[in-house]
């Protein structure tokens, strides 16, 4: 098997594992996505449930049911705060992820540069031929020319 088959193979591997991860990176990411969206509800439900009671302290409420109201808010704290730490995890994760994806793509380049370098070295070591070639003919047409 020759240099260029060898390289053009680990090439191939290159940009197959370059393209898992960068499929990996956007599963991670749209997880992210998600994550923050159910954070930003919870948020928005807090915020609702906020101006709720306090429409209902306004008009006169129970003890019974305002402690229903604080408890429920504490549960819903909890709730958001649970989801930022979950939120924080995934956006180390994208950020490994990316790392990842980038050495992926990192090995990529390194590979093509090789293919690229290699073509470039058979190509200089064919013109030389050539010349050497050309050389020798009219050398020897020269010589011919001559005697």
């Amino acid at each position: 098997m020759s240099d260029n088959n060898a390289l053009a193979i680990l090439l191939n591997l290159a940009i197959e594992a370059s393209e898992d991860a960068a499929k990996v990176l956007a599963q991670v990411k749209q997880t992210q996505t998600q994550m923050s969206q159910q954070l930003d509800m919870l948020e928005n439900y807090q915020a609702e449930y906020r101006q709720k009671l306090n429409q209902t302290l306004h008009s006169g409420i129970e003890s019974g049911r305002w402690q229903n109201y604080q408890q429920f808010l504490v549960t819903l704290e909890l709730t958001i705060e649970q989801q930022q730490q979950q939120l924080s995890l995934w956006a180390q994760r994208v950020s490994e992820a990316n790392r990842h994806w980038q050495e992926k793509q990192q090995r990529v380049n390194a590979f093509d540069t090789l293919i690229q370098r290699a073509e470039q070295t058979k190509n200089q070591r064919l013109n030389r031929l050539e010349q050497k070639q050309m050389d020798e003919f009219a050398q020897r047409a020269t010589l011919r020319r001559t005697q």
